[in-house]
């Protein structure tokens, strides 16, 4: 989706939304103002914001170098980037009627070759941009240490551009300052976004989201789903809209005009809008159509969470080295140490994990066996050694060196459950009686308040799904995450409040697979049939 700098270049009619929203609008005094820029790369923002900068300027008898020198402020990691982004700026105020030498002078001190987020950044009213979309894993290590020691919200496995929206809102000088991104949108949803939305939470607020999921917002495809923020200082609840793919620059005038309405609901030509609460500490952020939006938060008022409504769920057991531990012969080692695995990647790919088998170093007290009691199993994690020693479970501690990083939950071993895979395009879940342990590709349900297979059909109909598509990470092409994390924010009715009869529908559809007829009962189920 970009080179290995994170850099995406915007589109101008984006970038012009970006400016609008964010409030930086040449009829205002931009010259009293300090813009920031943060990751200017080939000057799309630099272009739009000097011109906007001028254009005031101007208007008010203020066109000139003195009075402009501190008003913009654009960083960039990339000589070449930063040649280009001067060249941009100083050809715009020579063609605005400045001199070439005082062009050149206000051109090189708005344009700083240097990393923002290491900076002694100034206070400003405004920090806009769209800032470079980099994985955690594709960060420099050396960097990314920096990174972490610097900003509180910054994690290792946090992406990039978290770091760049701390920087920016604690950059803001008075009540009155903005931060105006358009960047990926899964910090709102995800684990390593958790600081950041307690940060905001806290301190600040956040006034606008416009989702832009699947538009050609930039000069190039990108895999990151995005979406338009604005942060303030201010109170209030957030305007929410969310596009359509058809959504263009055509249908820019609609959105502002909605958001400088006031108005709550709102449905537009390729857009509709609704105001949210704003989320209390680091609870997650919906992310969807308005209406599937209201429909879920009225539901999770209504109803219990799955954990309270008497699931249990969790991760299947990980190993750190699963063509070790994990097999295909049942006779590899003594009998009682190899444990039947269920893998999701078989399943979905075969329809059954007869052949997978775990190496079983445990006790059911979750304590090591003693090797030397079981002179098969201890061959065979001798002669795999090396490459079992060079985990960093065994690292932590020698003497259990032949550990898997995950103990083995025997209390769910036996029990009949539901396994959903990590990432799916649909609520898929799988029944398995319990003879065999998940593996770490898929997540378990226990209970034992619920008929499994009743909570199995209740979870593959539209309406559990919805609470994923809402609140849930969507991955490149809509593909859904099914964690544990996202599992835990369905809310169901207590299995005892379902009609007998709805029961044995859910379970039929379950059995059968036959999602429509579990959608239908589900209705029931939840109390919205013929709403």
């Amino acid at each position: 989706m970009a080179g290995n700098n994170g850099v995406i270049y915007t589109k101008k009619w984006v970038v012009k939304l970006v400016l609008d929203i964010a409030g930086y609008t040449s009829d205002l005094p931009l010259w009293k103002n300090v813009v920031v820029e943060p990751s200017c790369g080939h000057g799309s923002f630099v272009r739009e914001i000097v011109e906007r900068l001028i254009e005031s300027a101007k208007r008010d008898g203020k066109f000139n170098a003195n009075t402009l020198q501190n008003c913009v402020v654009c960083y960039e990691l990339d000589e070449n980037s930063v040649t280009i982004s001067h060249s941009i700026a100083k050809e715009i105020l020579i063609l605005n009627g400045m001199n070439h030498e005082e062009a050149e002078k206000l051109s090189s001190m708005w344009v700083i070759h240097g990393d923002y987020l290491l900076a002694d950044t100034v206070p400003c009213d405004y920090v806009i941009g769209n800032p470079p979309y980099l994985r955690a894993t594709d960060i420099p290590a050396e960097a990314r240490e920096k990174y972490c020691y610097q900003l509180s919200t910054m994690t290792k496995g946090c992406d990039i551009f978290v770091g760049f929206i701390e920087k920016g809102i604690k950059s803001l000088k008075d009540k009155n300052g903005v931060l105006g991104f358009i960047c990926a949108d899964r910090w709102m949803q995800n684990q390593y976004g958790k600081k950041l939305r307690g940060l905001i939470s806290k301190k600040y607020h956040l006034d606008t989201i416009v989702r832009m999921h699947g538009i050609d917002a930039f000069e190039t495809e990108v895999s990151a789903y995005p979406s338009i923020i604005r942060i303030d200082k201010l109170e209030g609840k957030i305007k929410y809209a969310d596009c359509k793919q058809a959504f263009s620059s055509d249908d820019a005038p609609e959105l502002k005009m909605w958001l400088q309405s006031g108005d709550s609901d709102y449905v537009g030509t390729n857009f509709s809008a609704m105001k949210l609460n704003s989320p209390k500490g680091t609870a997650m952020i919906p992310l969807s159509e308005p209406n599937k939006i209201k429909n879920i938060l009225n539901l999770m008022n209504q109803f219990p969470s799955l954990e309270d409504s008497g699931v249990k769920l969790g991760i299947g057991l990980a190993t750190g080295k699963d063509d070790v531990y994990i097999v295909k012969s049942p006779n590899l080692v003594e009998e009682e140490r190899m444990l039947p695995m269920f893998n999701m990647r078989d399943w979905r790919r075969r329809g059954n994990t007869d052949s997978n088998w775990l190496v079983n170093p445990w006790n059911q007290d979750g304590s090591l066996v003693d090797l030397s009691d079981f002179p098969r199993l201890k061959l065979y994690f001798e002669t795999h050694k090396s490459d079992i020693t060079r985990r960093h479970v065994a690292k932590k501690n020698q003497k259990a060196w032949y550990r898997t990083i995950d103990k083995i939950n025997w209390q769910i071993l036996g029990a009949p459950m539901l396994l959903f895979p990590d990432m799916a395009m649909s609520a898929d879940p799988v029944y398995s009686d319990g003879t065999r342990y998940p593996c770490h590709n898929c997540y378990w349900l226990v209970s034992d308040h619920w008929d499994i297979k009743v909570l199995g059909g209740l979870l593959m109909s539209d309406i559990a799904e919805s609470f994923i598509d809402a609140l849930g990470v969507k991955m490149r092409g809509g593909t859904k995450r099914f964690q544990a994390q996202y599992l835990r924010l369905i809310h169901v009715p207590n299995p005892k409040d379902i009609p007998d009869e709805t029961a044995e529908e859910l379970k039929l559809a379950f059995e059968t697979n036959d999602r429509a007829a579990a959608s239908r009962a589900a209705l029931v189920a939840y109390g919205l049939e013929g709403k």
